[in-house]
């Protein structure tokens, strides 16, 4: 029997999930763009896709493309998530998306259960096999009766140490805004039983090293607020509990400067009539700061001090994005890397173990890039189940239950996104250090 699944989005992380829902002959494919052209090359010449433009906000058009679908997938930034999730739950169709459950999308849980319908979200990367590869991990511990005293999580999408030639270490395959609003948000973790709260302006500057066992130098800072994770785990045990982001060295001091000097400042407008070097000099004056070696080299690098005039953009974010933009982008032949670490302490009586659980993938220029297909993937491999009915939940859920992470951490294997476990001497956790 068809199977009629509406894909909402066509970005990069589109690709994958259409290739392995394409596997089955059954399913029937909708993908759905603003972009008509986006749309057409990813449903290609298949005769079980099909593409079609649509705009996510028109409320009568995407009813009538949720009410002829038997599984939603909704690719589109998270802010449209709710809508689309209220129109699903409407027409009685599960959804799946990659993204955080919001306040707004947890309040659809009674909503979803008397519609009889399952809305999963947080099923990507981070989050996503962050969740699965955790539970695995942390269900085992309390099977053999132990407790989970101390959990860090790092996960980070990089440029592949073969491609990383620039100083600021980082690179772009999506537009930058996003990754700079997010270093504007505050972080909480749990140290010695007790909250520990970094203020956003602070965040940069608290980055310690990192390290997963690689021959490149990372470092984490911490990401949002980690203490819900102990009731999502179900880990009342535990002690330390801290989940960040993976940089390499270097990435945090030259992005705290920038911080400091206001090139994150969403208020602030800006003068085009001053050169970069002009509007630093200032900044750097006001603010009473100076620059270390590494940061006037990355700065000189981005053209942070050229004699370019700053351009006409509504706020210092949006000027500072477009010299990320020309600087910090892949070339062709170039590749990404993702890496993820869960670290664990775990007592079983008076016995200490610590145990290491890591991932790392590097994409293809010829096909997919690892954020894609550490994203799609998962995606992919829960909607299949919930449409073989082999995961009939109701109501809104993350995928932290073993009969969720099973059987997609055993589609992951296959696709060779394999989570490997190693037993270490210690924790070796910077943040939790006294």
């Amino acid at each position: 029997m068809d199977r009629k699944i509406l894909i909402l989005g066509a970005g990069f992380v589109a690709a994958p999930v259409v290739e392995y829902l394409n596997r089955r002959e059954e399913n029937k494919l909708t993908i759905v763009s603003n972009i008509l052209s986006e749309a057409e090359a990813l449903a290609g010449d298949n005769s079980n896709n099909s593409a079609q433009t649509a705009d996510v906000t028109n409320k009568d058009e995407m009813s009538e493309l949720v009410q002829n679908s038997d599984l939603v997938i909704s690719l589109v930034p998270y802010i449209f998530h709710v809508p689309v999730a209220k129109l699903c739950i409407e027409h009685k169709k599960n959804l799946v998306t990659a993204s955080y459950v919001s306040d707004e999308m947890r309040a659809l849980e009674q909503a979803a259960r008397d519609a009889d319908v399952l809305i999963l979200n947080e099923i990507g990367l981070d989050p996503g096999i962050d969740h699965l590869s955790a539970m695995k991990v942390i269900d085992e511990a309390h099977d053999k009766g132990g407790k989970v005293l101390s959990f860090a999580s790092w996960c980070g999408g990089l440029p592949a140490p073969e491609c990383n030639d620039n100083p600021v270490g980082y690179k772009f395959a999506w537009a930058p805004r996003g990754m700079l609003l997010a270093l504007l948000n505050q972080a909480s973790y749990l140290k010695d039983n007790q909250v520990a709260t970094i203020e956003s302006s602070d965040l940069l500057a608290s980055a310690k090293p990192v390290d997963i066992g690689t021959d490149f130098e990372l470092e984490g800072y911490p990401n949002r607020d980690s203490t819900g994770y102990k009731d999502a785990y179900k880990i009342p045990e535990i002690h330390n509990l801290i989940r960040g982001t993976l940089r390499y060295k270097g990435f945090s001091e030259v992005f705290d400067m920038a911080h400091r000097l206001g090139l994150l400042n969403t208020n602030e407008q800006v003068n085009s009539e001053l050169t970069w070097r002009d509007w630093l000099e200032e900044s750097l004056t006001k603010n009473k700061l100076s620059l270390n070696e590494h940061v006037k080299h990355s700065f000189n690098w981005l053209g942070v001090d050229s004699d370019e005039q700053l351009p006409k953009e509504p706020s210092m974010l949006d000027a500072f994005c477009n010299l990320l933009k020309q600087k910090l982008q892949y070339k062709a032949d170039e590749f990404d890397m993702i890496a993820l670490q869960h670290k664990f302490e775990l007592a079983f009586d008076d016995k200490r173990e610590y145990l290491s659980s890591t991932l790392v993938v590097k994409g293809d220029p010829q096909s997919y890039s690892a954020m894609s297909k550490t994203v799609g993937y998962p995606v992919a491999i829960a909607t299949q189940l919930i449409l073989d009915g082999d995961i009939e939940d109701k109501g809104v859920h993350i995928p932290v239950d073993r009969h969720f992470y099973e059987p997609i951490l055993e589609g992951l294997e296959q696709e060779g996104i394999i989570c490997h476990e190693k037993t270490e001497p210690a924790m070796n956790e910077h943040f939790f250090a006294s």
